[in-house]
């Protein structure tokens, strides 16, 4: 494969990040009626009317989630191959952990959207069966977030360790990327906690993190999509020119 093509994949990859974020919070979240989320506080009954007042709806968001969850992957590996140019020559170990992270993430996700769709499967199931899958899909997401923060974690050890002219992140997205994967501590006590800000319904473990999330996938989206721009820009010029020339 020539490199134009090769390229011309990574932007497409690149972009699925944007298209993830998107589709994501509109079906998960909106659709899926995750935003609000149900407090674990609320009892099995309260439950399954919630359900099953919007039965249509939740069935659809959690379904088209767990299709859109997959532009996760691409962007996870655009930003591993990212990654291991400014590793060089050595072993990529945190590119490997970045794209492991990601990976897991997708499956963390896709699992517990998964109970909820079957909570959302049989409504006519009692009401304690559909509060042990929203409990289970709940507790999923929340208690693996480690997955996630060492992707994050990683993608910014090595973006502060770019010695590049132009590098791949500012140092200040290196730190908001650590800063937002250690945001989501908090989520710990979902195992045990079901009232206050650290509940999985509370701002300590759902809205901050979530939110801090948000913005970090956000912002590395851009400066991702910005770099294989300039890969392309750089791949059209004569050899010897420009900046990939002297990288």
């Amino acid at each position: 494969m020539d490199e134009k093509t090769s390229l011309r994949y990574q932007l497409i990859s690149a972009w699925c990040g944007p298209a993830f974020l998107l589709t994501f919070v509109f079906f998960w979240g909106f659709i899926g009626h995750n935003i609000p989320n149900p407090a674990p506080s609320l009892s099995a009954e309260a439950l399954k009317a919630r359900y099953l007042a919007n039965l249509g709806e939740i069935r659809l968001g959690f379904i088209i989630s767990l299709i859109t969850v997959c532009f996760y992957m691409p962007w996870s590996c655009v930003l591993a191959g990212q990654m291991s140019r400014i590793e060089g020559k050595n072993m990529p170990i945190l590119s490997y952990l970045q794209l492991i992270g990601g990976a897991l993430t997708v499956m963390v996700v896709s699992f517990s959207a998964m109970f909820w769709c079957v909570a959302a499967f049989r409504p006519e199931a009692d009401a304690a069966t559909f509060q042990l899958m929203t409990d289970t899909g709940w507790l999923c997401i929340d208690l693996q977030y480690c997955c996630t923060t060492l992707q994050m974690v990683a993608a910014a050890l090595v973006g502060l360790a770019d010695k590049s002219k132009v590098p791949l992140f500012p140092r200040w997205v290196c730190y908001l990327t650590i800063w937002c994967g250690i945001s989501f501590f908090p989520a710990s006590l979902t195992g045990v906690l079901k009232t206050g800000p650290f509940a999985w319904s509370g701002a300590l473990s759902y809205y901050i993190p979530y939110f801090c999330w948000l913005c970090w996938f956000s912002t590395a989206s851009i400066y991702m999509i910005k770099e294989v721009r300039r890969r392309m820009v750089g791949a059209d010029q004569p050899a010897g020119s420009g900046r990939l020339a002297t990288a």
